[in-house]
């Protein structure tokens, strides 16, 4: 015995509707980002790897790391909470580089790397000014043997330059 079509209809129509309304009742995204967490999230970097933004100004959609963070800034505001307290909390969790600017405490991790490279570059140059050695006059032997290989290294590079692969299979 086949089920009555009118039966069979009504319960798809039922659970489409139950689909619908489950999707409805979720949240978006974009209904976490309201001004206050706006601003705590741009005391915090978007660590996705894809952008270089805060979380208060990722634009990427469901990014798996300002979403859900900007999810948590806006539980923790709606519980109350200061936005010195929350920063604390995601610093405490991820540490100095969950922050999307250092903070002057710790400015020295992040400008240490282009200071100490400046400051080997000073020091290797001045170690080089300072023992470098004037140029060595030529004896009268060793002008004479320039003098007498001199055609030879002529030749031998004009024939490279202008020559090229031909040059090359000459000398083979």
């Amino acid at each position: 015995m086949q089920p009555h079509p009118r039966r069979y209809s009504l319960k798809l129509v039922a659970a489409f509707f139950f689909v619908i309304s489950a999707l409805l009742a979720q949240q978006d995204v974009t209904s976490y980002l309201t001004t206050d967490v706006a601003r705590v999230g741009s005391r915090l970097a978007c660590r996705c790897g894809g952008c270089k933004n805060t979380v208060g100004d990722c634009p990427m959609l469901r990014c798996d790391s300002s979403d859900p963070k900007r999810r948590r800034i806006f539980e923790m505001k709606s519980q109350g909470l200061a936005d010195d307290a929350i920063v604390s909390t995601f610093v405490r969790e991820e540490g100095v580089a969950a922050l999307s600017s250092p903070q002057p405490l710790h400015l020295i991790t992040w400008l240490g790397t282009p200071v100490a490279v400046l400051l080997g570059f000073w020091i290797y140059t001045s170690f080089i000014r300072r023992n470098r050695k004037p140029a060595e006059v030529i004896s009268a032997e060793d002008q004479a043997m320039i003098d007498r290989f001199r055609p030879q290294f002529g030749r031998e590079f004009d024939d490279s330059v202008e020559g090229g692969k031909e040059g090359a299979k000459a000398r083979k």
